[in-house]
């Protein structure tokens, strides 16, 4: 599918229109790598997007669009690749079609999606957060790119988490939120039963009484009362 169809500025001006166009037509004239390699546990073919939003009837926001050519050389973004999408900042980042299709659809696992800064994925910690870890389960990694951060597009800078320089965003708190989302591969709590298990069931059938059964067995009477009537031996 070809990404750059997608763009749209309907309700910038016309001399704004005859600007972006210029300055896209520009950039698919440049010639690109297609491949862009991370060598994480091997070499891998990986794709790069570039994703950024334009604010609806602001016309100054289509200058910050400079950024985008020296982007597409760093981290060899095709033309196609490409995606600009006119938003309402009043309005949820679920109504952000283009973004949603991007990473649902057009995006493969260990694909990288490369955005200006965290804006471009919502406007409140909840809406990065929802953005985020959908792609952390996807495997695509996120490039926050900002030229004063240094990053590059080698593996090791190339995590499944947002690294970026932002004043309004708590960005170690989304960090922190990681670990939220992780699954849990255990149960929380005591296993069930322990290791006097079957010598309780059986000095309990005997009739023993709970502190018989500690004496005899030299254990706590918690240990015992724990297990005694708890479903685990009945």
């Amino acid at each position: 599918m070809i990404l750059g169809h997608l763009i749209h500025f309907q309700e910038i001006n016309e001399n704004g229109n005859y600007y972006l166009f210029l300055w896209l037509f520009f950039v698919q004239k440049s010639k690109f790598r297609y491949q862009k390699i991370i060598s994480d546990i091997g070499v891998q073919q990986m794709r790069s997007f570039f994703y950024t939003m334009c604010i609806g009837g602001q016309q100054e926001h289509v200058a910050v669009h400079h950024q985008l050519l020296e982007i597409c050389k760093r981290f060899h973004i095709l033309p196609e690749h490409i995606v600009i999408e006119q938003v309402d900042v009043k309005q949820a980042v679920s109504k952000q079609r283009l973004l949603r299709q991007l990473i649902n659809h057009e995006m493969n696992r260990q694909d990288t999606l490369v955005i200006p800064d965290l804006s471009c994925l919502g406007r409140t910690v909840e809406d990065l957060e929802e953005i985020l870890f959908f792609c952390l389960q996807k495997d695509i990694f996120i490039y926050s790119y900002h030229p004063a951060s240094r990053i590059e597009p080698s593996a090791e800078s190339c995590v499944s988490f947002l690294i970026a320089r932002q004043d309004t965003i708590d960005i170690h708190n989304l960090k922190s939120t990681k670990s939220r989302y992780r699954h849990i591969k255990k149960k929380l709590g005591r296993k069930e039963g322990s290791n006097y298990r079957s010598d309780i069931a059986k000095l309990k059938s005997g009739r023993f009484t709970q502190a018989e059964t500690a004496k005899k067995l030299g254990i706590s009477l918690s240990t015992v009362k724990r297990h005694w009537n708890n479903g685990i031996i009945g």
